[in-house]
């Protein structure tokens, strides 16, 4: 975010007069809230499991990055209940879905197929419909229809993800070298290759406002 700020506000396509700051502190307030307690309740629906210090370290983890980036402490959430209503705030704040949300979402969805290492374009089309399944029931309806999400049913489909993590659990301590082919299995993969990165964290950052213009980084 640091790096962006500049990039956006020398740009000539920032209209500093009219709009301001680029990611503002609020933008940022409303993110951080975001990626804290809003992300802990969507992984509790999906049956993750963690104690009340994990769920607290989890949280100050949070509120200091953003404490760093400079969010002022009046809108700097203290705890996972606060953190909540600010993004409920945020959210009446936030205007309709633009067409660039859309398109970001849509390719979110529709990568991890490619990131989960499937090259059958039908099994491709399967996991990505699954996520947007699942997104559907974690976002709600609104929420989906803004971002254009295509009508698929989500009734059940957290219910049965739980399952199947059970499922996947018992199965991993009878038979360890097993290996699930489902969507779930395909899924749950996704998580655990965002986990680190093999060649470790390499901090270079973007030169320019425009991707295709940046240099590679």
């Amino acid at each position: 975010h640091a790096r962006l700020r500049p990039l956006l506000r020398n740009s000539e396509d920032w209209d500093a007069e009219a709009w301001g700051a680029p990611i503002s502190a609020a933008h940022l307030g409303y993110a951080v809230s975001s990626f804290s307690a809003r992300l802990l309740k969507h992984m509790k629906t999906l049956g993750a499991d963690y104690n009340d210090e994990e769920y607290n370290s989890f949280m100050a983890v949070w509120r200091y990055s953003g404490y760093l980036m400079g969010i002022p402490e009046t809108i700097l959430f203290r705890d996972a209940d606060e953190a909540l209503k600010l993004y409920d705030v945020g959210q009446m704040c936030e205007p309709d879905s633009p067409i660039e949300s859309v398109v970001m979402a849509h390719s979110l969805v529709n990568s991890a197929p490619l990131i989960a290492g499937m090259t059958n374009p039908e099994d491709r089309r399967r996991l990505a419909k699954y996520v947007y399944r699942i997104a559907r029931s974690l976002i709600g309806r609104e929420a989906a229809e803004s971002l254009m999400f295509p009508p698929l049913s989500s009734f059940g489909v957290v219910g049965w993800f739980r399952l199947q993590q059970r499922y996947g659990h018992i199965l991993s301590k009878l038979s360890p070298g097993r290996r699930q082919d489902s969507n779930f299995a395909r899924f749950t993969s996704l998580l655990d290759t965002s986990l680190f990165d093999e060649e470790g964290i390499r901090h270079t950052l973007p030169d320019h406002v425009y991707a295709e213009e940046s240099a590679k980084w």
